[in-house]
């Protein structure tokens, strides 16, 4: 299945500049990519084994965010769409099929990198990952392009979360004097998300889990409730080792919890120790902060409006959603010859 690199270049010649545009993309994180759909672009999503699958759980579908056939193999690319670019989200799998499509489609490849390098590998493996470059190439913090030991040129930009802080806010529900996390499947991902650190950390205190670990905890049943969680909990705790910023993380804070974390990745550009948050690398220190945050609610009560004032000046979905629209845009105007 091959397509004429002459649809692609008619298309782009002919599209009006207020027109959507339309993406052949992966499932990946389902809130991210809510975020996505806010900039009025139509999604198409490539399924297969081995991709990840859209979790109702975790958000609804938007309505410009479209599922394809996974029993359908290649042919589930719609080709009576005329297609824009296409948008892988992850190196270990979607960015070989993005590329084969995007050169099938005679196509603009934008790759976006939502994870950091594995400690355990290799400088050989690092070397080949790195030259998997798309026309357009993202990152989620600048700390990300440092550990990937990027070559950053004029593709590379880097796109920082957006919180929708109209959804995530805090509301008149009192607060419970407990600890929140939120992690789905946090057992089996210890290695990057601390949760045996956390058993550790928060014993013989209050806490209270959600997200999808079976045997631990259930997801929210809506995102509704997840921020009925977030805003009735006076304190959030975060454990992640290998996360450049985590999305709970984020939506704690402009839910004014109070906020405690390790201090990995690009959490210390996010977190001010002892200003809107307490953060450490070392067990003791954080069980110390939490006990400390526990027993003084003015303490928490301030420290939880400076975490929502930080995501209001740096994570705006506004900027996101601004940021995201000029880079498609742009992309789409990339052309190579098949």
């Amino acid at each position: 299945m091959s397509i004429s690199p002459i649809s692609s270049i008619t298309r782009s010649a002919t599209r009006l500049d207020d027109e959507p545009l339309n993406i052949l993309t992966f499932p990946t994180h389902e809130r991210y990519e809510t975020g996505l759909c806010k900039t009025g672009h139509n999604f198409y999503a490539y399924r297969g084994e081995g991709i990840k699958d859209w979790n109702s759980d975790y958000a609804e579908l938007p309505d410009n965010y479209c599922l394809l056939d996974p029993d359908l193999g290649a042919k589930q690319i719609p080709l009576f769409l005329d297609f824009d670019l296409v948008l892988s989200q992850n190196k270990f799998g979607q960015f070989q099929i993005a590329e084969k499509m995007a050169s099938m489609l005679h196509l603009p490849l934008v790759s976006l990198e939502h994870t950091l390098p594995m400690p355990e590998w290799d400088l050989s493996t690092r070397e080949a990952l790195k030259q998997m470059r798309g026309h357009i190439n993202l990152f989620i913090s600048g700390y990300s392009i440092g550990e990937w030991g990027w070559d950053k040129k004029d593709d590379t930009f880097v796109i920082h979360h957006g919180v929708d802080t109209n959804l995530f806010k805090p509301s008149d529900i009192e607060r419970e004097n407990h600890i929140l996390s939120v992690v789905n499947d946090w057992i089996n991902r210890d290695w990057c998300c601390g949760f045996y650190s956390w058993q550790r950390i928060t014993t013989n205190l209050p806490t209270k889990a959600v997200g999808d670990t079976p045997g631990l905890s259930e997801p929210a049943s809506s995102i509704e409730e997840l921020v009925k969680d977030y805003a009735s909990s006076r304190i959030f705790l975060n454990t992640s080792t290998i996360s450049p910023v985590p999305t709970s993380l984020l939506e704690a804070m402009a839910c004014e919890c109070a906020i405690v974390s390790t201090a990995t990745c690009m959490i210390p550009e996010i977190i001010e120790h002892g200003v809107n948050g307490f953060i450490s690398n070392d067990e003791n220190e954080l069980r110390e902060h939490l006990v400390t945050l526990l027993n003084d609610e003015d303490l928490s009560i301030k420290m939880g409006k400076r975490a929502r004032q930080t995501v209001l000046e740096k994570f705006s979905e506004k900027k996101f959603v601004e940021t995201w629209k000029g880079v498609l845009n742009r992309a789409s105007e990339c052309f190579f010859k098949g």
